[in-house]
């Protein structure tokens, strides 16, 4: 007999499913309200990783800080 508690049972597959569509449908109501996508991909990276490396990998964040440069990258 042991005196730990116990777990909740974990909800079936298809109620996850269900609850996942519902939230899916939610998302794309209001981004139909808003006339945007739910996920959009129209991102445009405007400078590339190996270049900012180049021109900013040497200099100390000190220096960096008070530039306040804005970059747009993309990745994972």
């Amino acid at each position: 007999m042991t005196d730990a508690p116990h777990a909740a049972p974990a909800p079936d597959d298809n109620q996850l499913i269900a609850e996942r569509r519902e939230k899916l449908a939610a998302l794309r109501a209001a981004a139909k309200a808003k006339g945007t996508a739910v996920f959009p991909n129209d991102f445009k990276p405007r400078h590339r990783a190996l270049e900012l490396q180049r021109k900013y990998g040497e200099i100390a964040n000190e220096e960096l800080e008070p530039q306040a440069v804005a970059v747009s990258v993309a990745g994972r």
